[in-house]
């Protein structure tokens, strides 16, 4: 557990790593902040080998998720990052960027008004007004063949994005309810293309997502899933999306991650 490792080409001091967890923390435009580069690097000063970060929205268009969460999607915040990436490599540690498309469940968002989602089904539950707004979610626009390419562009352009941040490499979210869960679930997805229906349409998204990361010369070190979904924790997707991840994408990525309910989530993954 504390010896030195090598994560396929990365080498970290050890196999302590800091999952994922909301912050909110970052300016209003996405900027990155002193603050971010304190709490990451204390985690690395404090003995984690490997960090990754909290969701970061990955174009200016319906990736981002809420207010002041941190994005990849400009050049200021690019620059932003690099003093956080800094920071945590001075001590000794290695840093991950998740990134992610919060689709329906976007809750906040500087870009535009509408949300996009795989198809026009309004997710239940209601909004927090701690991540920018309150009430019900609407209604997202179901996205077209065209759209869902300049999606997979924005995965890798993100990931080219984090490389010049100084990041060690990507987490693609795939979990709780956002865009690339969205796909992979059945009463979510009601597409009859060819990103719908069966398993295999279901996971091309997360599948051309990964190639082209990799096409921009990022290594994708995991794709996080979950066992649940945000707005629905009692309601589970049949298991072969999550077997399925991992039986197709096995020769493209590093490992893995999966979220097993709720309440691990919110303690140790987000």
């Amino acid at each position: 557990m504390l010896t030195p490792y090598v994560l396929n080409r990365l080498p970290v001091k050890n196999r302590l790593v800091l999952s994922p967890m909301t912050r909110k923390s970052a300016e209003q435009d996405g900027r990155a902040t002193e603050k971010m580069a304190r709490y990451y690097s204390s985690f690395a000063e404090g003995g984690y080998g490997l960090l990754i970060t909290e969701g970061v929205y990955k174009d200016e268009a319906y990736s981002q998720g809420y207010a002041n969460q941190p994005g990849l999607a400009s050049e200021p915040q690019v620059q932003a990052w690099k003093p956080v990436t800094a920071a945590v490599h001075a001590k000794g540690g290695k840093i991950v960027a998740q990134l992610m498309h919060a689709g329906a469940l976007s809750q906040w968002n500087e870009y535009t008004d509408e949300t996009a989602a795989p198809s026009a089904v309004k997710p239940v539950g209601l909004k927090m007004a701690l991540f920018g707004s309150a009430g019900e979610y609407k209604t997202p626009r179901a996205l077209t063949t065209a759209d869902i390419r300049l999606i997979v562009e924005g995965f890798a352009n993100a990931a080219s994005n984090a490389k010049r941040a100084g990041f060690d490499g990507v987490e693609l979210h795939a979990a709780n309810g956002y865009l690339l869960d969205q796909f992979l679930t059945g009463y979510t997805n009601l597409r009859e293309d060819e990103y719908g229906g069966t398993i295999d349409n279901r996971i091309r998204l997360i599948q051309e997502t990964i190639r082209a990361v990799r096409g921009a010369g990022r290594e994708v070190g995991s794709v996080r899933e979950s066992a649940e979904r945000l707005t629905e924790p009692s309601k589970k997707r049949r298991k072969a999306s999550a077997g399925g991840i991992g039986s197709r994408t096995r020769r493209l990525i590093f490992f893995l991650r999966i979220s097993l309910s709720q309440s691990s989530s919110r303690s140790a993954c987000r």
